[in-house]
Formats: C-alpha cells, sequence, structure tokens
C-alpha cells in the first residue's frame, strides 16, 4: 500500500469515498467540509493501491486545541475513518494508523481523539475512552414543568452571535478539563455547519445578562438539544422548560448532557433518569513527550516511581522509564530499576486525562501497583479531573 497526504488532485477520491460511507455530496456538511474546511485546515492520509492507484482507504485529521492538565495542547482528532468496500477484510486500517502515528510524532504530537463507531474496532490500537456523557432520552413530556425565575427570560436567535455564544462557553467550561479552546475560526467552523443542518438556538437570559444558550434541532418529532450551556443551575431549567413548551412540534427529548449532570433528580419518573454514554476516546502516541508536558504539578507531589509502559502498536512508547518529581518539575530517563507501576499505553492515556484515578485502574485490572508508596504518588502526579468535549468533526 502507498501511503500518501492527500492533496488537491488526490482529493476527489477522499470525496468518492466519504460520500459512500458517510454524508452525501449533496447534504449541507458535506459541502461544507469539501468547499471550506478539508485540506485547508486539516490534513487528510490515504492507502492507495500500488498497482491500480486507486483509494483504498482514508482517515483525516481535523485540529483542535484543548485544554489538558493546565496547558493548552494542540492535537488532531481523527475523523473520516473508511475503507473502500472492495478492500475490506484485508485489515489495512493497522498500517494507516500506524503510519498517521508516525507523522504525528514526527511533528511533535503527543495525544490524539477519535469519537468511534464501534469502540472494539480502536480498542485492539490501544484507544481508551476518556470522556463520558450522561444521556437522557424520554418523551418530551416527561421533562419537568418547574417554576418560572421571575428575572429569567427566553429569546430565540440567529446563529451569528458568535462572541455571546463563545462568552457563555468560555465560562462555563472554564471550570472543565479537556476541553476544547473554541477560538473566532472554531465558532465559524461550528456555526457554518449548525445553519447547514438547520440548527436553532435559544437565549436565557438573568434580567439583561446572558447566563446560557441551548443549540437544538426538531426533527422526527424529536427535540434534540446539540448543547446546552448554562452559567446557573436555574439558567439550565429555564432552557429545558423551553424544550418542554414543544410538545405540539415533538414528542421526544434527547440530550447528551455532562456526566455530572443532576436533571435526572428532578424527574417525576426515574425510568428516564438516563444513563453513562462513552463519548470521545484518546490515545497517547508519545509518552515521553506526554510527561514532559507536564507543567501543572503540585508543589507537594514530590519523589521518585519507576514506570514500565507497554504499546503493542507503537514500540517506541515501550520502556521503563524512571519519573523524578520535585519542585514543580518533572525529570524522566529509562531505567533498569524494578517497575513500582505497570500499565498499557490506554490506561495511561485514561490516567493523563484525569478520566480515572490509579486505584480505580488497578482494581479494574487496568495496570499494576507493586509499590503502593509509588502509587500514592502517581495518583497525586494525576488527580481526577472533570472532562467535557462536544465536538464532533
Amino acid at each position: 500500500m502507498d501511503f500518501r497526504i492527500i492533496n488537491d488532485e488526490t482529493l476527489p477520491k477522499i470525496m468518492e469515498l466519504w460520500d459512500y460511507c458517510f454524508e452525501k455530496n449533496d447534504t449541507p456538511f458535506f459541502k461544507w467540509y469539501f468547499n471550506e474546511y478539508c485540506l485547508k485546515e486539516n490534513m487528510v492520509l490515504g492507502g492507495f493501491d500500488e498497482k491500480s492507484g486507486n483509494l483504498m482507504n482514508m482517515l483525516h485529521l481535523n485540529p483542535y486545541t484543548i485544554n489538558l492538565r493546565g496547558r493548552d495542547l494542540k492535537l488532531p482528532y481523527i475523523v473520516g475513518v473508511a475503507t473502500a468496500p472492495e478492500y475490506r477484510g484485508r485489515h489495512l486500517f493497522a498500517p494507516l494508523l500506524e503510519t498517521a502515528f508516525s507523522v504525528l510524532r514526527a511533528q511533535g504530537q503527543a495525544f490524539v481523539l477519535l469519537m468511534p463507531i464501534s469502540a472494539g474496532i480502536y480498542r485492539p490500537y490501544q484507544f481508551d475512552y476518556c470522556y463520558y456523557r450522561h444521556r437522557y432520552e424520554m418523551p418530551l413530556a416527561a421533562l419537568p414543568k418547574g417554576d418560572k425565575v421571575s428575572d429569567m427570560s427566553l429569546h430565540r436567535t440567529g446563529l451569528e452571535k458568535v462572541e455571546v455564544f463563545q462568552k457563555v462557553y468560555d465560562t462555563v467550561t472554564a471550570a472543565y478539563h479537556g476541553v476544547v479552546k473554541r477560538d473566532l475560526k472554531n465558532w465559524l467552523h461550528l456555526l457554518a455547519v449548525h445553519q447547514g443542518e438547520q440548527i436553532k438556538a435559544v437565549l436565557v437570559k438573568r434580567g439583561e445578562k446572558v447566563a446560557g444558550y441551548m443549540f437544538y434541532s426538531i426533527d422526527d418529532k424529536t427535540f434534540a438539544v446539540q448543547e446546552l450551556m448554562a452559567e446557573e443551575t436555574a439558567a439550565r431549567d429555564s432552557l429545558l422548560q423551553f424544550a418542554r413548551q414543544h410538545v405540539t412540534e415533538a414528542e421526544n427529548f434527547s440530550w447528551l448532557a455532562e456526566v455530572w449532570d443532576k436533571t435526572y433528580l428532578h424527574l417525576q419518573d426515574q425510568k428516564y433518569a438516563g444513563s453513562l454514554q462513552p463519548f470521545m476516546m484518546a490515545r497517547c502516541i508519545n509518552v515521553r513527550q506526554a510527561l514532559l508536558q507536564l507543567t501543572d504539578i503540585a508543589a507537594d507531589v514530590q519523589g521518585t516511581l519507576s514506570l514500565l509502559i507497554n504499546d503493542k502498536t507503537l514500540p517506541l512508547n515501550n520502556g521503563l522509564l524512571k519519573l523524578e518529581i520535585n519542585a514543580s518539575q518533572i525529570n524522566i530517563k529509562s531505567t533498569v530499576d524494578m517497575q513500582d507501576i505497570e500499565m498499557d499505553v490506554a490506561a495511561f492515556t485514561q490516567l493523563y486525562f484525569g478520566q480515572f484515578s490509579v486505584q480505580e485502574l488497578a482494581a479494574e485490572n487496568r495496570l499494576k501497583i507493586h509499590n503502593q508508596e509509588a502509587a500514592s504518588l502517581l495518583d497525586r502526579l494525576f488527580p481526577k479531573c472533570h472532562n467535557y468535549i462536544n465536538e464532533y468533526f
């Protein structure tokens, strides 16, 4: 297989495969993605048949900046993974992914993100979930009626008020971890896609101050929340009351809320309390680089431990590392000491992202502890976090 970074000459083959596997070429998203975004903002890798020159498979690397361990970190979001039907069943994804990893490591990247169609496709390559959501699916009328807050008002609005949405988003997500730092370009891309897909918007105000917004759609009798950001609980409840008022236009309600959302406490029927929904996967592609990027280390986190990392796909990640932590700095070097902790790169990724603690991963046999003092140190180096992300392309 011949791997290539896609250019304008080979882009039509990418477009044809996308049309076959994902959105059709007459849909708003397809038109926006390939006219305004693809190759202008991202990088695409393709695997080609060396004899025929046909495109065999592809993946797209869309750039984002997320806040990770107190640092704004640029990393790619893998989308558009597809294999042409005539080449399926040949296990061609692995070499394409390995090529992508090599390119990204050379660029200094430490992590990648991915939203899977099926986790089973990507877990063999040691991707794992670092983001979860709380899924609500219920009859629209089952939403709580609630009490109207006297100084709160609702205002339907167009999608052109970028600065209003951005201010609320930045305020709400300031306390979140792993969240995308949306700049003006990100917002313009997002709202352009929403416009094409006929997503609607509503603001909630307390007095004259905007306290939240909701992007939503009404399709096939379902009121679907695309994104709800509220600076206070009363603002969230007002937006949900707004949704409930659409019982003449819709019958059902769908929302992927933050994993810590407590709306279920106000529901009258417990069967609609919702469920935990795995959302976004991540993978570390350069363990040393990831450790060197740690800057948000508490001053009282001090000590030494030996960490053994196993990576089946990227042998360069394999190794026994000594971590020396002192004065909010970390020093890393190879060692022949006995390992204190051992784990695979998937568990390391989940630990780094703060999705699970050392003890939680150990309880599920995702890592092995040989030294409890070292485990305590590693837990303090990587405290658990409130992860949130809501990007789809």
